[in-house]
């Protein structure tokens, strides 16, 4: 559940700063191209795609008991899923933070 919590934590940062740079609506579930989208508007997203693409991984097979086969996802992610996972999303939250500062003003 983690892996999937992370790669949707990942998608709704970067459909903020979508938002935030005026595009309505934003629609897509791949964090990868969200990513590359943002890259349009800021320099430096191009340098996430790896980590949205090592969270996309996870946005099937985590959110759906018939997402892997002959198991449940359970059975197939792990801590190191959850580690990478993690890792992954800390990198995105991470650049998008500074483009945010301002509402805590």
């Amino acid at each position: 559940m983690a892996c999937f919590l992370y790669q949707q934590g990942a998608e709704k940062l970067l459909k903020a700063v979508l938002y935030l740079k005026g595009e309505r609506p934003v629609v897509g579930h791949a964090a990868t191209h969200l990513a590359a989208r943002c890259a349009e508007y800021e320099s430096g997203f191009e340098d996430l795609l790896e980590a949205c693409r090592e969270l996309d991984v996870f946005y099937i097979p985590t959110r759906y008991p018939n997402g892997v086969p002959d198991g449940a996802p359970y059975e197939f992610f792990g801590p190191r899923h959850s580690e990478r996972g993690a890792a992954a999303y800390k990198k995105v939250a991470e650049k998008i933070r500074p483009l945010f500062s301002h509402l805590g003003e």
